[in-house]
């Protein structure tokens, strides 16, 4: 099959609306391709229906999601299709937690604790039918986020506050986000992330206590307490991946590596020179002194 089109993705959505609205517009907001899949999720606008991402690619189902509920941005609605399509593709054959956890997670690397918590609520959704098997994967669903709190959580990120209680996940995460996505060029992030934090804690709630929870509630809950372990690991391998935030000073591209450093006699790194793979020129990465957290650097110039 040939990429879908724009009148491709428009007769999509208004066909699943059954005719009650119009699509304005519809553009590929990303491109995904680190499972080996071609997937493009479509950013819709609608005049009555509210707006819409739509995941679509080589060999996977069309769907759609709106925009408003539990899907901020696309990567994590990529995310979510994906798991679903693992969960789908399962149901063919023998299903494996740990793939599903993997495509869910798009393999980040989880700490071993998380991921058999993962694993084990993973393994619950496969044989779940009855009620009391809906509400048992939301008990998990909320054992795993506490975890979760409990592991990001260092108690100096309260600062002066009051420490948060033991099982108050919502709180830790939210000092953890505070702490770590700090300035305004982070503002989106905090608040894309602290968003989703809160809706997967309340909907795995929802999930524990409702008398009318069904399978697919339930295979929700579990996708979306994965996905936000994931998105937590990106977060700590964003804070503790300085050089992430470098790029090219010639070509602009992200492709570095170190090639050497210049220690002043205390051995404290006072200068980098990263190597650009895409156009072979080295950057110079100057660092500030007593600063408290990672230092920036405060220019960064190509050197012949």
């Amino acid at each position: 099959m040939g990429e879908r089109t724009f009148e491709d993705v428009k007769n999509y959505v208004e066909w699943q609306s059954q005719g009650k609205c119009t699509v304005l517009s519809a553009k590929i907001e990303q491109h995904f391709d680190d499972l080996g899949i071609d997937v493009r999720v479509w950013n819709v606008k609608t005049d009555f229906d509210g707006d819409w991402w739509v995941v679509e690619g080589d060999g996977i189902p069309m769907n759609l999601y709106p925009q408003r509920a539990y899907y901020f941005c696309a990567n994590e609605v990529y995310s979510f299709h994906m798991g679903l399509i693992q969960r789908m593709s399962a149901a063919q054959g023998k299903y494996n937690p740990e793939d599903f956890v993997n495509g869910v997670t798009l393999s980040a690397e989880i700490t071993p604790q998380l991921f058999r918590k993962l694993k084990s609520v993973a393994a619950l959704i496969d044989t779940a039918r009855e009620i009391e098997d809906f509400q048992a994967i939301g008990v998990q669903c909320r054992e795993t986020l506490i975890e979760l709190g409990n592991y990001i959580y260092d108690p100096a990120m309260a600062g002066n506050e009051d420490q948060p209680q033991a099982s108050n996940f919502k709180r830790k995460c939210e000092l953890f986000i505070q702490f770590h996505l700090k300035g305004s060029e982070n503002a989106d992030y905090r608040s894309i992330i602290k968003k989703l934090t809160e809706s997967t804690w309340d909907y795995a709630n929802k999930i524990t206590h409702s008398r009318s929870t069904t399978y697919y509630d339930a295979s929700t809950g579990i996708t979306l307490c994965i996905a936000l372990v994931g998105v937590y690991e990106n977060i700590l391998q964003k804070v503790f991946d300085p050089f992430s935030q470098y790029q090219c000073s010639v070509c602009r591209s992200k492709k570095l590596s170190i090639d050497c450093d210049d220690p002043d006699k205390d051995g404290i790194v006072q200068k980098l020179y990263l190597h650009c793979e895409e156009c072979g020129a080295t950057t110079e990465v100057i660092f500030e002194k007593m600063m408290d957290t990672v230092p920036p650097y405060t220019t960064d110039e190509a050197m012949e």
